[in-house]
């Protein structure tokens, strides 16, 4: 798997490879492991059932403080109350695809990405055209009523965007979704999420006091498509409002 053979890469894992007999007691597994709490209110919960009910496409955005985050962040959406957003097609850097873990992320429905900082001295078309194929993609599940879940920063937080995030930290992949989705005619929908750990966060062990708390729900469902910069604004304004209540 390389970033030069990127059509044949989301030719394969595009229509997603999910199986629920590998994914739900894996999740049940990470989640007895973990056991991050989770952090919100009975009405965001109702309005994302409802949002979902209604067939609107809901990205789940997210920081990224820790290299534990992909399976936190697995285990607190198998809580019971919005167990139907552990569907979702995640995204994750394309050397956990090989190895061992493959099947991890295969069978769970995650989609390959294919970082620039992994491929320099490629041509920056090939990223490019990458990147287009797995935003479009990522907007068509969206336009399906599908739930998409991103790490908005692309890589591990810097030291900087722990406890509250910067604008420019978050990328402009979470925006393009959107944007698409809206100028494809779907309405879309953000769960802002932020993670926190109150300790062992750089460890091997997992973490045992993993907090995921939820932000207000950020909705597009009429006018003009939003621009990138300002889902981007939009998005950060909710994750720091979220990392506010984790770490409360």
């Amino acid at each position: 798997m390389t970033v030069a053979n990127w059509e044949a890469v989301y030719d394969f894992y595009g229509p997603g490879r999910r199986r629920d007999g590998f994914t739900y007691p894996l999740l049940a597994l990470v989640d007895a492991l973990y056991r991050p709490r989770l952090r919100i209110a009975d009405a965001t919960v109702a309005r994302l059932h409802r949002l979902h009910s209604d067939g609107v496409g809901i990205v789940v955005a997210v920081n990224h403080p820790s290299a534990h985050d992909p399976t936190v962040l697995a285990a607190a959406l198998f809580d019971r109350r919005i167990r139907f957003l552990a569907s979702g097609t995640g995204l994750t850097k394309d050397p956990l695809f090989r190895g061992p873990l493959r099947p991890v992320f295969e069978y769970t429905g995650t989609v390959p990405v294919f970082p620039a900082k992994n491929y320099e001295g490629t041509a920056s078309d090939i990223h490019e055209a990458a990147a287009t194929r797995l935003i479009e993609l990522c907007v068509g599940r969206l336009v399906d009523g599908g739930v998409v879940l991103t790490f908005v920063e692309g890589t591990n937080s810097s030291a900087d965007d722990l406890r509250t995030l910067r604008l420019e930290s978050v990328k402009k992949g979470v925006g393009m979704m959107v944007a698409g989705a809206r100028e494809a005619g779907a309405p879309v929908a953000v769960l802002p999420l932020g993670l926190a750990y109150h300790g062992r966060e750089h460890a091997k062990l997992p973490p045992r006091r993993a907090v995921a708390a939820a932000g207000p729900i950020v909705v597009w469902d009429s006018g003009p498509p939003p621009t990138v910069d300002e889902v981007r604004a939009a998005v950060r304004d909710g994750i720091d409002e979220a990392l506010t209540a984790a770490w409360s």
